[in-house]
């Protein structure tokens, strides 16, 4: 069994593992813990220094647990390891093709991630059954909404829950209260890729969400549009559920996770969840912009609206986001500009934004979603 710290940012977390070179030396870094993805991928100058390229297995290090994949399971990204303002870069994607090997307890209270071979830990919490899909690793629990069952996935690697718009506009029909908004913000923007799926994307507020025994209340969901996905021929949300054994609406976020001391026994199909901190109905309290990501920088891809009304006035579409009060978007995290964005309803930020190459700046308010 080993345990090591991760860092938290924007709902997602990075833990810190040690990659073993050839030599026997560590390369400490982060690395992206993604229960959402089968594939376990390494940086480009990492996979070379690890020698993945001659044919090397990976061994690295949960605290001084050891882990080892076959060089033929890994893949490289050419990309550039990044900041996340602590000393280790993320170089690394730890997905649950890996974990499901093993008992894995994501402590967030603590910010630690344990894994531990089966029947090592006894674990506490409720427990809620999950299917496995064992050639991905993904995970997908039976859930109840106003009474109806839908499949969802635990998804640690999304930053926000996230479900079908056409499941979420049903629920609509029977309780309009539950809509705050049109267009990802926050949070609920964590793809930033400027596509159907965050700008017509539909914020809700949903009352509980029933797992077994366990109860989720006031769930932040963005009922996402469409979308794009890897394959051509599939919407995001279809092709999403071929990675699962079910198929499944969404996924449950790290918005919801973030709030427990979750053990995933993999062997077992039982997940434990023992909560630490009451739900925040107040997380989509934001500046009401739609942001994309693009080479590092971003820009202002639409504005979210309440009631019909756009939230947001003196910004258009296509504003390159400068600054947010002090911070520097060239230099922040996703979880960094969420946060700046982030307030009181009425409260003003003031943001400097590019427009056909002159700055401007405008005093925007935060508005409740």
């Amino acid at each position: 069994m080993g345990t090591t710290p991760f860092v938290f940012d924007g709902n997602r977390m990075y833990a810190e593992l040690g990659f073993v070179r050839p030599d026997g030396s560590t390369h400490r870094a982060l690395a992206f813990v993604d229960m959402g993805s089968p594939s376990t991928i390494l940086k480009e100058s990492l996979f070379r220094e690890l020698q993945l390229d001659r044919n090397k297995p990976l061994r690295f290090t949960v605290g001084n647990f050891p882990v080892d994949v076959p060089s033929g399971e890994v893949t490289s990204d050419r990309s550039k390891p990044r900041s996340l303002g602590s000393d280790l870069l993320v170089e690394g994607v730890l997905p649950a093709r890996i974990l499901e090997r093993y008992q894995v307890v994501i402590d967030y209270r603590n910010r630690t991630l344990t894994l531990a071979e089966p029947e090592t830990i006894k674990p506490t919490g409720v427990a809620v059954p999950f299917h496995l899909k064992p050639e991905t690793g993904l995970i997908a629990v039976d859930a109840l909404v106003d009474g109806k069952p839908y499949a969802v996935t635990i998804d640690n690697g999304s930053a926000y829950t996230w479900f079908r718009q056409d499941t979420v506009k049903g629920w609509l029909a029977s309780h309009p209260e539950w809509e705050r908004g049109v267009g990802a913000v926050g949070a609920s923007n964590m793809m930033m890729s400027g596509d159907s799926a965050e700008v017509s994307g539909i914020l809700v507020r949903v009352t509980e969400i029933v797992l077994g025994p366990l109860t989720l209340r006031l769930v932040g969901v963005l009922g996402a549009g469409p979308g794009r996905s890897p394959s051509p021929n599939l919407s995001l949300f279809d092709w999403y559920s071929t990675k699962n054994a079910v198929p499944v609406i969404g996924w449950i976020g790290g918005n919801v996770l973030k709030d427990f001391r979750l053990t995933i026994d993999y062997p077992h199909r039982l997940s434990y969840w023992s909560r630490q901190a009451d739900p925040d109905p107040h997380d989509l309290d934001q500046v009401g912009l739609t942001l994309r990501s693009e080479g590092g920088q971003f820009f202002v891809e639409s504005i979210a609206r309440k009631n019909g009304a756009p939230t947001v006035e003196g910004v258009s579409p296509g504003d390159r986001l400068v600054r947010v009060d002090d911070l520097d978007t060239t230099k922040a995290t996703w979880g960094a500009i969420y946060e700046a964005l982030h307030g009181k309803p009425g409260e003003t930020r003031k943001v400097v934004l590019e427009r056909n190459g002159s700055r401007v700046t405008v005093e925007v308010k935060v508005t409740e979603f």
